[in-house]
Parts: C-alpha cells; sequence; structure tokens
C-alpha cells in the first residue's frame, strides 16, 4: 500500500513539475511564432520591418498572457512568490 501511495505522490510531482517548466517555453514560443510570421508577412508585402516588429510585441504579450496560464494551472500564485522574496529580504 506504501508503494502505491509514494508512486502516486512521485506522479503527482512530475506533473507539477512539468506544468511549471511550460512557463518559460510559453513566453519563448510566442516570441517565436510571432517574429516567425512578422518575417514572412513583411516578406511578402515588403513592408520590412515594421511587421517583423509588430509581430514580435504581439508574440511577446501573447507569451505573457500564456505563461500567466500556465503558472495558475501548476499551481504558482503571485502573491507567495511576493511572500517568498519578502522572506529572503528580510533574512
Amino acid at each position: 500500500m506504501d508503494e502505491e501511495k509514494e508512486r502516486l505522490e512521485r506522479k503527482k510531482t512530475y506533473q507539477e513539475i512539468l506544468n511549471a517548466s511550460t512557463v518559460g517555453m510559453a513566453l519563448v514560443s510566442g516570441v517565436v511564432i510571432g517574429g516567425a510570421m512578422g518575417y514572412f508577412l513583411d516578406n511578402w508585402l515588403n513592408t520590412s520591418p515594421w511587421l517583423l516588429f509588430i509581430f514580435i510585441v504581439f508574440g511577446f504579450i501573447a507569451g505573457i498572457k500564456n505563461a500567466f496560464y500556465y503558472m495558475q494551472k501548476a499551481g504558482i500564485k503571485l502573491e507567495s512568490l511576493k511572500d517568498d522574496k519578502k522572506d529572503k529580504d528580510i533574512s
């Protein structure tokens, strides 16, 4: 019975790590996809570099939005991060 409980706890830990690791990937993927879209639209419409800059900004905004979503899914609260930083500053 203890093995089953340990296995379920380990599985939960791995799931939490996976959810937390997607936060960084969300930021990077938004910028990369936005940059790629801007680059190809610039080449197609001959508007270089304006659409590249615009779509990189859109990608960054989308990446931050997705990062907050994945942080909530992983159970990471901004208040707890602030409290942790405050506790370290006091020490």
